[in-house]
C-alpha cells in the first residue's frame, strides 16, 4: 500500500456509504463541472472521484473510459490527505508517482491536479481533478477557476447532505407518528373517554365524526390547524368546516395526502388517516390530520432546482429535455413549424482567462437576459452547459428562424461592459427546423442543430448555419 490512510479513515467512509454516490448513474450536476474543467484548463481528460476503502470510483469523467481503479494507484488518493490542492507538474518527477503504472503506460498521466472534495463536517470523500498527458504549469486564475468548481461540486455534495439528513428527519418523526396513531386507535377501541388527555395534546389533529360526518370531537391541535374553536366546530358538518368538496369515502389505513379548508378559505394540504369504530352500537369515524405543507413546500423547490439553472435562473438541460418532446408534439398537432437554435460562445474562454470566473459568470448572466429579451414570450431559452444555450421556436415560419439566428448574433456582439472591464463575445448558431411530417426524435433534432453549430464555428464564427434535413 503505496496511499496515505486518514486518522478519519473510518468515520469518511461511512459518510461516503450513507450519501449513496457509489456505484450510481452519471449525472449532469457532476458531468457539467467535469465539462468546464477540460474547457477552462484545456485539459483532455477531468473526472469526479470517490475514494472507496480499497478502490478508486469515477462519478463522472470526461476523456477516460475508466470507471473505476485500484486505490493504490488513485492520484487522487493522496489528494483527500491534503488541505489544499495537489498540482504535479510532472509526474516523472514526482517520486509518488514515477513508477505509477498509470504514469509509466505510453500517453500516461504527466500532469494531475486534484482538488479535495470533502462534506459538510470536513471528511474527504474524493476530488475533482484534471489530468493531461504532458507535462505542464497552472496559472494562478486557472487553479482559482478548478477551485470554484470545486466548490461548486462540494456545494452538490453539502446538498444532498441536507436533504438526506431532512430525510432521516421526516422518516423518524413519522415513524413516531404511526406509533402514535397505533396507540391512539388501540385505546379508542378499548375506551374512548380514557384517550381525551391524549388526543387534546397531540401534535396533530384529531376530529371525531359521526355517521352524518357531523363533528362529536375536536382537539386543540384541530384549532391550532383549521381556526375553528372546539365549540365552534362540534355539532357541526366536517364538510362545511374543512372538506367543502365533500368527505372522503371510506377508511384510509395508509397516510393519504388531500387539502382540507383553514377558517379564512386558505388551502392547507395535511396527510390524513381515517379509521371507523362501533362505539356503543353508534358508528364513529376518527380523523388523524398532520399538516405536511413543509414537506410539499420542499419537494416543489426541489423540484425547480433540478429544472433550472442556478447562476443565470434560466431552464436548464433537464428542463429542455423535458419541453422539446411537447414541443415537438404542439407541433405535429397544429401542423406549424419548430425551430432549434443551439449556440456556443465565440470568445468566452478568452474572458474567463483575462478577467476570472466571476466575470465570466456575470458575463453569462448578461447573455441569457439578452436572449430572453430578444425572442417572443412563447419562445423558450434554456442553458444547455457551460456557454452552450439552446432556443425553441414554436409557430415560426420557415424563413423566419435564420434570420431570427442573425438578430440574435447581432444582440449578443454588443459590448458587455462588467464590473473590471468592458468585453466583447460572439455566437456560433445551428438551426434545425421540425416539421410535422418528418419522423424524429428530440436527441436526433438537438444532434442536427449542434452539427450545425460547428459547421457555423469552422465557417469563421459570429455565423449561423442551417443544420442538413434530417436523413
Amino acid at each position: 500500500m503505496n496511499y496515505p490512510i486518514l486518522p478519519d479513515e473510518e468515520a469518511r467512509l461511512a459518510a461516503l456509504y450513507e450519501l449513496a454516490l457509489l456505484d450510481t448513474p452519471e449525472e449532469p450536476a457532476f458531468d457539467r463541472v467535469t465539462r468546464l474543467v477540460t474547457q477552462l484548463l484545456n485539459v483532455p481528460t477531468s473526472t469526479v472521484t470517490l475514494i472507496d476503502a480499497k478502490r478508486q470510483w469515477i462519478k463522472s469523467r470526461v476523456g477516460t473510459e475508466l470507471r473505476e481503479t485500484s486505490r493504490s494507484v488513485a492520484f487522487c488518493a493522496h489528494t483527500i490527505a491534503e488541505s489544499a490542492p495537489l498540482i504535479v507538474e510532472d509526474t516523472r518527477e514526482d517520486p509518488r508517482f514515477a513508477d505509477n503504472p498509470l504514469v509509466t503506460v505510453p500517453g500516461g498521466v504527466r500532469f494531475y491536479a486534484g482538488i479535495p472534495l470533502r462534506t459538510s463536517k470536513g471528511l474527504a470523500l474524493g476530488s475533482l481533478c484534471a489530468v493531461d498527458t504532458r507535462p505542464r504549469r497552472l496559472s494562478d486564475a486557472e487553479i482559482n477557476a478548478l477551485k470554484d468548481l470545486g466548490s461548486i461540486v462540494t456545494d452538490e455534495i453539502h446538498l444532498r447532505e441536507r436533504f438526506l439528513f431532512e430525510k432521516q428527519r421526516r422518516e423518524a418523526s413519522q415513524s413516531s407518528l404511526e406509533a402514535l396513531h397505533l396507540d391512539l386507535e388501540n385505546q379508542i377501541e378499548r375506551r374512548t373517554r380514557e384517550l381525551n388527555l391524549v388526543i387534546e395534546s397531540a401534535y396533530d389533529a384529531y376530529i371525531s365524526i359521526d355517521d352524518n360526518a357531523v363533528v362529536l370531537d375536536w382537539n386543540r391541535a384541530a384549532t391550532t390547524m383549521f381556526g375553528w374553536t372546539r365549540r365552534e366546530a362540534l355539532a357541526r358538518s366536517i364538510e362545511h368546516l374543512i372538506f367543502p368538496d365533500g368527505m372522503p369515502e371510506g377508511d384510509q389505513q395508509t397516510p393519504v395526502t388531500y387539502y382540507a379548508a383553514r377558517r379564512d378559505g386558505s388551502s392547507l394540504p395535511v396527510e390524513m388517516r381515517i379509521k371507523s369504530l362501533d362505539i356503543e352500537g353508534r358508528r364513529q369515524r376518527s380523523l388523524f390530520l398532520h399538516d405536511v405543507t413543509e414537506r410539499i413546500q420542499l419537494e416543489r423547490l426541489r423540484d425547480l432546482e433540478a429544472r433550472e439553472d442556478a447562476l443565470t435562473q434560466l431552464p436548464n438541460r433537464r428542463a429542455l429535455d423535458e419541453r422539446l418532446p411537447e414541443a415537438m408534439a404542439r407541433t405535429r398537432r397544429q401542423q406549424t413549424a419548430l425551430a432549434v437554435l443551439f449556440m456556443d460562445l465565440d470568445g468566452f474562454k478568452a474572458v474567463n482567462d483575462l478577467h476570472g470566473h466571476a466575470a465570466g459568470d456575470e458575463l453569462l448572466r448578461e447573455i441569457a437576459k439578452r436572449l430572453s429579451a430578444a425572442v417572443r414570450e412563447t419562445d423558450y431559452v434554456a442553458r444547455w452547459a457551460g456557454d452552450e444555450f439552446v432556443v425553441l421556436l414554436e409557430n415560426i415560419a420557415l424563413d423566419a428562424a435564420e434570420r431570427l439566428a442573425r438578430q440574435l448574433i447581432d444582440t449578443l456582439e454588443q459590448p458587455v461592459q462588467l464590473q473590471e472591464a468592458e468585453v466583447h463575445v460572439s455566437a456560433s448558431i445551428g438551426v434545425a427546423l421540425y416539421k410535422p411530417d418528418v419522423s424524429e426524435t428530440a436527441l436526433e433534432l438537438l444532434k442536427r442543430a449542434d452539427v450545425a453549430m460547428y459547421n457555423a464555428k469552422h465557417a469563421g464564427k459570429a455565423q449561423a448555419c442551417m443544420a442538413d434535413a434530417p436523413a
